[in-house]
């Protein structure tokens, strides 16, 4: 089996781009879906978060999708054309897939490194594609492994010390722009989980007052009952209908709401500063796709920050981590090569069994052929020429299935595997 990803983050695409490209919790089914019927020999799991959306498939060696095709069934399913998504593309095939997996879901490659948010998440996506009916043996292995690798991370090393959320970096965005919070109204927009993680940092800060709202008023109140009872703390629930107009007395505003479109357009905002005598306010949006038009930060009183902002509140703790990313790369490494190690032990099954049968049939026909040449020997004289036959062919292949064996490097084993399905056709088979 072949094993391949392809996605985008934060590092390779603008914000702008994959908000394209998100995928809500709702969709996934029915991608996993089409690409099940598009490819019916592939296993596939698709992680869509604020900051990736990353496709991981596995095929047998010959099948497929490919790279490129991969590509073109996620970015054609959203109705888009490949060649404006060019650039914001990476790709990885077998022990760098492997190693990206592990880095991802140990959180190496997050925006806000060591943060716990995308094992969770990673785990909610393949659980999916576990109903759906798309994650076979394959995906579950090297995924169950992830999720162990990631523990070890994290319980193993000092990775997931300090500010280790998109919560938490808004929250020290909003400390750099203002002084105190103590005397601040704070504004939460959305009552989905990353908005309630962003909560329970906001009350370290003891803000003056908290106002929560969302779409779906029985949400904010269930929100606002959980903050009562976690931090004795009263949050306003303000109507749905109400939140653009209350914005003029408020000074922060984080927004994480699933819609698909802006829920602030500039339109909507244009009287709101001259209501607010032109006070500063802060707009954290940390939704993808954006909640707020970028637009409505051209006004001078505004700072309008969105999810890639948050990367420079965050880069600093790189350097005091050295030490523990260190040690995760040592950790995942590990793990890289024995799951590598394990996994060809087992691709090399299937092929070893098609090759001992295509040498079979070979032997089978030549017997079938000379047959009736043999009529006028006894019985066991024929039974002697068949035990050469086989015993000459268990030479033949004693020295290559040998070699594959003893494990050989597995870029090595790779290139022998390959070697023998094409020189014997057994690609045609699927092994």
């Amino acid at each position: 089996m072949r094993t391949l990803v392809i996605g985008c983050n934060h590092r390779s695409a603008p914000v702008e781009l994959r908000e394209r490209l998100a995928f809500g919790e709702a969709d996934l089914p029915a991608f996993l879906a089409a690409l099940k019927a598009e490819y019916p020999h592939a296993e596939a799991v698709l992680i869509s978060t604020c900051n990736r959306i990353e496709l991981y498939v596995s095929t047998p060696v010959y099948n497929h999708p490919r790279i490129g095709e991969a590509i073109a069934f996620l970015v054609g399913f959203k109705g888009l054309e490949v060649p404006e998504f060019a650039e914001a593309f990476y790709s990885y095939e077998d022990a760098e897939a492997v190693r990206h997996l592990f880095r991802v879901v140990s959180s190496l490659d997050s925006m806000v490194l060591g943060e716990s948010q995308i094992l969770g998440q990673s785990k909610q996506a393949f659980e999916i594609a576990r109903r759906a009916g798309t994650a076979g043996t394959t995906l579950g292995e090297l995924f169950q492994r992830a999720f162990s690798v990631a523990k070890d991370a994290h319980t193993r090393t000092a990775i997931a010390t300090g500010r280790i959320s998109v919560g938490s970096a808004a929250v020290d965005l909003a400390r750099q722009i203002f002084s105190r919070l103590d005397d601040k109204t704070i504004f939460m927009v959305g009552a989905g989980k990353m908005g309630e993680v962003t909560l329970n940092h906001l009350m370290a800060t003891r803000p003056n007052a908290l106002w929560v709202t969302n779409r779906t008023d029985q949400r904010a109140v269930e929100l606002s009952e959980r903050i009562r009872r976690r931090h004795a703390v009263d949050a306003l629930v303000v109507p749905w209908s109400e939140w653009v107009d209350r914005l003029a007395d408020v000074d922060v505003v984080i927004s994480s709401t699933g819609s698909r479109d802006p829920i602030l357009t500039a339109a909507a905002f244009e009287p709101i500063p001259k209501r607010r005598r032109y006070r500063s306010l802060l707009l954290i949006d940390i939704a993808v796709p954006r909640d707020i038009d970028p637009e409505v930060g051209r006004h001078d009183s505004v700072y309008l920050f969105n999810i890639d902002d948050l990367q420079m509140v965050t880069e600093a703790t790189l350097i005091q981590r050295r030490e523990a990313i260190n040690r995760c790369h040592e950790i995942i490494e590990a793990n890289v090569v024995a799951f590598l190690e394990s996994k060809a032990g087992r691709d090399l099954g299937p092929l070893i069994q098609a090759l001992r049968e295509h040498f079979k049939d070979i032997s089978d026909a030549e017997l079938a052929w000379a047959s009736p040449k043999f009529e006028h020997l006894s019985e066991a004289d024929r039974k002697l020429v068949e035990q050469l036959l086989h015993r000459v062919i268990q030479k033949i292949l004693h020295d290559p299935l040998q070699l594959l064996g003893e494990g050989p490097p597995d870029g090595a084993r790779r290139v022998y595997a390959d070697a023998l399905r094409t020189l014997f056709h057994l690609d045609k088979e699927g092994v």
